[in-house]
């Protein structure tokens, strides 16, 4: 019976801890600080990332359009550079998000699909104000030491 008691309890905890990690505050507060991280160049932004990440980008700009498909190598080496031509210009960005959706699955919650929209503003001297929205899609996964992005799909329109 006692074992029985310790069993439950532990199960509870696990859903419970399950519950609150998969929180949206929770969820956005470790999605936000991702965010901040890549933007500034951060090699830990790697970190946050399974290593069989699987990733669809796609973006829209005044110049074309292109598109990052891959794992972690693929995302980390686009993180670079974004990153390293927000330094050359000495830019800032500030960064929204709204219509977060979080839907949970696994037993008892081990992974969820996070949706939002991801509005960013990047300012520099001497050039105009650029605009991005991006729809993006991010799978996370509980692990033993966090949370981990195991999958990225993004689409983004930016212009001036």
């Amino acid at each position: 019976m006692r074992l029985l008691l310790i069993s439950l309890a532990l199960f509870a905890a696990f859903f419970a801890h399950g519950k609150f990690v998969f929180s949206e505050s929770s969820v956005m507060s470790m999605l936000t600080k991702h965010n901040v991280k890549a933007l500034s160049g951060d090699s830990s932004a790697c970190d946050a990332y399974a290593n069989d990440v699987t990733v669809e980008l796609t973006a829209e700009t005044p110049r074309g359009r292109w598109e990052v498909e891959g794992g972690k190598d693929e995302l980390c080496g686009y993180l670079k550079q974004a990153s390293a031509a927000l330094t050359v210009l000495q830019a800032s960005t500030a960064s929204e998000f709204t219509d977060v959706s979080i839907v949970r699955s696994g037993f008892p919650w081990t992974t969820a699909v996070v949706k939002y929209t991801e509005q960013t503003t990047i300012n520099a001297a001497n050039i105009p104000q650029v605009m991005s929205v991006s729809h993006d899609e991010v799978t996370v996964f509980r692990s033993l030491t966090g949370l981990k992005i195991i999958a990225v799909k993004s689409t983004s329109k930016s212009g001036v």
